[in-house]
């Protein structure tokens, strides 16, 4: 029902192109840690059963209950704290007695007591249609929990939130060293102004060559009007030769030239871009190949 609850919200959602669903049930402690190794999530939210002793209810290979304390999760996610940015524990008592979970994770959402089923669902949802929405998880808190107040039954007083301020100032500073490694590798790149600068040009010789064919023409006109009233022979025998000069397939060819080499740098562009896209995949042999093509293209 809360699985059915969150798609319905992310499918809504004008931003859902930036966010990635990830479902799994029955869980045991191993397959946890497999899901975690392989789905890499920057959200993990676990939904279920707790009790006042701090532990989570999983289910085993045979399908009972197994209890997982939650200070013992704490520990294990030391090991995930490269991609997760907040644990949402969606159980009962999940944060009852704990004044800070795993300090090396930004935020952690859970529960101080014991909470109805319908209130949970209700709370994750809100929660989730705002952070889908593109609003911050302390948006998405308050937000949510404000909505469960509507009730006035008492129920906002439940879920909590930790703040790792620590945790939170590693990842803006990590998120700056990456930023500055990509400007970095960016920069190793042919530049979109080159690519600019190289487009006008060619576009710059069409325009002269068109140019040129224009002057023939008004010439050719202007001598074909002459030759037409003159009754020199010998002037006019002259001047005629110089006709089929003037329609030369020379700036025909130039034009056709041209195009072509700004057609290729246009989907040269998409290359790039598609480079960049993955750059951090990108080795210093790639970048120098895609350096090479642009100079390929723009030296005839």
């Amino acid at each position: 029902m809360e699985e059915n609850a969150i798609r319905e919200v992310l499918g809504s959602s004008e931003k859902k192109a930036f966010f990635e669903f990830e479902s799994r049930g029955a869980v045991t402690k191993d397959l946890l840690i497999d899901h975690l190794l392989k789905i890499e999530p920057n959200i993990l939210h676990i939904s279920g059963h707790g009790n006042s002793d701090e532990q989570l209810l999983l289910e085993d290979i045979e399908g009972y209950k197994e209890e997982v304390s939650i200070e013992k999760l704490s520990a294990v996610l030391s090991g995930f704290t490269d991609h997760i940015d907040c644990v949402f524990l969606n159980t009962c008592h999940s944060l009852s007695g704990i004044g800070s979970f795993n300090k090396d994770i930004p935020y952690i959402v859970g529960m101080n007591n014991e909470i109805p089923d319908d209130v949970a669902i209700n709370f994750s949802k809100n929660f989730y249609n705002v952070l889908f929405n593109g609003r911050t998880i302390k948006d998405a808190f308050k937000i949510s929990l404000a909505t469960i107040a509507l009730s006035d039954n008492g129920d906002e007083h439940i879920p909590k939130l930790i703040v790792n301020k620590e945790a939170i100032k590693k990842d803006e500073q990590q998120d700056k060293i990456e930023e500055d490694v990509q400007n970095e590798l960016v920069s190793t790149i042919v530049s979109e102004e080159e690519i600019e600068v190289a487009k006008n040009g060619y576009k710059k010789s069409v325009n002269f060559h068109y140019r040129l064919i224009y002057v023939a023409i008004t010439l050719s006109i202007g001598l074909a009007v002459f030759l037409f009233i003159s009754n020199d022979q010998d002037i006019a025998s002259s001047l005629l030769g110089l006709i089929p000069g003037a329609f030369s397939s020379y700036p025909f060819l130039e034009i056709q030239k041209k195009k072509n080499r700004i057609t290729l740098i246009k989907v040269f562009e998409l290359k790039r871009k598609r480079l960049l896209n993955a750059l951090s995949q990108l080795s210093d042999n790639e970048r120098k190949e895609l350096n090479e093509e642009f100079m390929r293209l723009i030296i005839v």
